[in-house]
């Protein structure tokens, strides 16, 4: 598994990362954990090339991606460099992140 956690209506079956305590789908109060597959499709890439913290300064900048999830959730993640729009990718924690790689 990807090690990504998420949350799932026990009602509706809709998928979210972020915590709260009703569904956003259907205002369900019963949420349960889930751990999200990884496997996704690259809704949205870019490559920053000035980094917040110098720890996080790569020649070349990096690559940030906002990936839908097979379970429907999107997360933003790191991403290897010449990932598309609409490209299958694999998302695994590294270092404690997300980072999105071709599957």
């Amino acid at each position: 598994m990807s090690g990504i956690a998420l949350l799932k209506c026990r009602t509706c079956g809709h998928h979210w990362q972020f915590s709260r305590a009703t569904c956003p789908a259907c205002a369900a109060i019963d949420p349960q954990p889930a751990e999200a597959s990884g496997s996704g499709t690259v809704w949205s890439v870019t490559t920053v090339h000035r980094a917040p913290l110098p720890e996080w300064d790569v020649p070349g900048g990096y690559g940030i991606a906002l990936v839908t999830l097979d379970e429907g959730a999107r997360i933003m993640c790191r991403a290897d460099k010449g990932l598309a729009i609409g490209e299958r990718v694999v998302v695994t924690l590294r270092d404690g992140l997300p980072h999105a790689a071709r599957s």
